[in-house]
């Protein structure tokens, strides 16, 4: 579940001093019966049959129970219910275990070549705050425990745009007087040149006036004006010059990077250095026809999730983001795309940046496997499904943006400006230090070791989960975690669960419970009809996602042997010697298992996002 502790389950309010707790549950809580009756229907198909109690597959009888550890889809009073119902479960059972096999053997990471998307400027999950004090080393703490100056390590490997950073350290409670260290590890260049390029203009202009709103502009809008391209221009001038040691100087210390690193950022800044921006120049990169041609040359699929992301909008929102689709602005006033001059050259990249040259380094110039010149010309190379609107919550964004505004672009702008307001006092401060690393991620424990850098409290693994094995992760990282912090925790989170095991969409389940999502759903909603995107909010998948967890165990893979028979969910429960916070039990601290989509239509999270977290073996 999605909502804070402490918070109604429907409206998100703080709980007032007498709650309304869910009759079948014991998570759900509510401020009200009202909330709570609202929330039955979503509530009672997905929490509710979680963590609920549940019935006897026997006997009928509701209560407590115990699972069957074959196949974890029935559940059973006592040993004797269980015994007399096998003969009835046995074919039930075997198919369960036959279809983990099944995904096993499937899974498209075990076929997926090549080094994945293009760069994620915008990213594709939303923000989220990597420490969360108040509900882990502080909670239930007086002030005198809470070890106000401590400092605190995190890991954040394929770690994208900065957007995770910045949401920490805007959420750290005011009374925090610590240090905050984040690695961010990812073998995009293009990617970590955006950033190392941010954190310089964040130092470099404090002075500046407006530098936080610039500076969301510059990350998020397809044009810039004038003022912002120069920013851009003057701060590409002095990094392309800089050596490792100058960068960490000219940010007093916020950035580090290894000198060899810095050599692949430098390729990124010269490249972007190198663009006609100018928009009235016949030599422009025009990225308004390449963005419209990205859009006309996606195929259907991602036409048609375009199509149902509009469609779950009110009329007034789904008018906005047609207008947002058609122009690409992200400014903090409504203003006519033709007044905007100049192109943003940091929403450029090269096709290569798809491709490595051997040994995982980044591919810059044609080489006996990429010899086509196309490939490395800078263009506008953003996915077509990925917007500013995704990555920041649309109920945090109003939750925290006071007064009225004209459009979601500019209240957007100005929760975004807002959070890098707090974050550019932090690095003010001297409180912030960010070591970048281009290492793949298979090989950063050996880059971690010879660089002696400290263990982590928390190590963050992005959707890598979805490319390498989760084993492979949990065997690289678990050495790097801080073990003297029982709070210390590795975040595995896939995005592509559906496409794991595809019938599982809601429009592939028996007709009769496709028919019954449709009703909870237009019921709920109270529309009279539901895309397809809605569906989702009302389909418990859990013991489906069970399923593809020992699947992805039993497929192994990079140097992680196969297992013959299908694991029991007890042992992928430890994998590697960890303890995985079970989902079905708790409530995740730090990335919600999954979140709602129907609250949220215009951030429309990824139906097949997924989070588990892993914690290390108690004593």
């Amino acid at each position: 579940m999605d909502v804070q502790p402490g918070h109604c389950w429907r409206c998100e309010k703080i709980l007032p001093q007498r709650t309304v707790p869910c009759s079948r549950c014991p998570m759900a809580v509510y401020c009200c019966t009202q909330c709570r009756d609202r929330d039955s229907i979503r509530h009672s198909a997905v929490e509710c049959e979680m963590f609920g109690e549940k019935k006897c597959s026997a006997c009928g009888k509701l209560g407590k129970t115990l699972v069957c550890s074959a196949c974890n889809s029935a559940w059973y009073c006592n040993a004797d219910c269980q015994r007399r119902h096998f003969p009835a479960h046995k074919k039930t059972c075997r198919e369960i275990l036959a279809s983990i096999k099944q995904i096993s053997s499937n899974l498209p990471r075990l076929k997926r070549l090549g080094y994945g998307d293009f760069p994620e400027y915008f990213g594709n999950t939303m923000a989220i705050d990597f420490l969360q004090l108040d509900n882990n080393e502080w909670y239930g703490k007086s002030v005198e425990e809470k070890q106000l100056d401590r400092d605190y390590h995190v890991l954040s490997v394929g770690c994208g745009d900065l957007r995770n950073t910045i949401m920490t350290v805007a959420s750290l409670p005011t009374e925090y007087k610590g240090k905050l260290h984040v690695t961010h590890n990812d073998l995009d260049p293009f990617m970590m040149a955006r950033n190392v390029l941010f954190l310089f203009m964040l130092v470099h202009f404090a002075d500046t006036d407006e530098i936080a709103s610039s500076l969301t502009t510059i990350w998020y809008s397809l044009h810039i004006s004038k003022r912002d391209y120069d920013l851009v221009k003057t701060s590409l001038d002095e990094l392309i010059q800089m050596s490792a040691q100058q960068l960490h100087d000219a940010t007093k210390g916020l950035a580090s990077v290894l000198d060899e690193e810095l050599g692949y950022l430098r390729q990124v800044w010269k490249g972007w250095q190198s663009l006609e921006c100018r928009r009235d120049n016949r030599a422009a990169i025009n990225l308004r026809q390449q963005r419209k041609n990205m859009f006309e040359k996606s195929d259907r699929m991602m036409k048609d999730d375009r199509l149902d992301y509009i469609k779950c909008l009110n009329a007034n929102d789904r008018k906005q983001m047609e207008k947002w689709f058609e122009h690409g602005l992200f400014l903090p006033c409504e203003a006519n795309q033709r007044d905007i001059p100049f192109d943003n050259p940091t929403l450029t990249a090269t096709e290569a940046s798809k491709f490595t040259a051997p040994f995982g380094s980044p591919q810059f110039q044609a080489s006996v496997f990429l010899q086509e010149d196309d490939l490395f010309v800078y263009r506008y190379l953003m996915s077509p499904k990925r917007m500013p609107f995704t990555v920041w919550d649309c109920l945090r964004v109003k939750e925290h943006t006071s007064g009225s505004h004209s459009s979601w672009m500019v209240m957007y702008h100005k929760y975004v400006t807002n959070l890098l307001q707090k974050f550019k006092s932090f690095i003010h401060q001297g409180r912030l230090l960010i070591r970048v690393s281009l290492t793949s991620c298979l090989d950063f424990p050996r880059h971690h070791q010879s660089l002696q850098m400290p263990n982590y409290d928390r190590i963050f693994t992005s959707n890598l989960a979805d490319f390498v094995a989760f084993a492979k992760l949990l065997q690289i990282f678990k050495p790097l975690l801080n073990s003297s912090n029982s709070y210390s925790v590795i975040v595995t989170e896939i995005m592509g669960f559906y496409n794991n095991v595809p019938e599982v969409y809601p429009w592939k389940l028996p007709e009769p419970q496709f028919h019954k999502l449709r009703r909870d759903s237009i019921r709920d909603l109270q529309t009279t009809k539901a895309a397809k995107q809605m569906l989702f909010d009302y389909h418990n998948t859990t013991s489906h996602f069970l399923r593809y967890l020992r699947a992805e165990i039993m497929a192994g893979g990079f140097d992680i042997p196969a297992l013959q028979d299908v694991p029991s969910f007890d042992s992928v429960k430890k994998c590697q010697g960890m303890r995985m916070r079970d989902f079905r039990k708790e409530l995740n601290k730090f990335v919600p298992f999954r979140y709602r989509l129907n609250v949220r239509s215009l951030t429309s999270p990824t139906p097949g996002c997924r989070a588990v977290e892993w914690l290390l073996p108690k004593e």
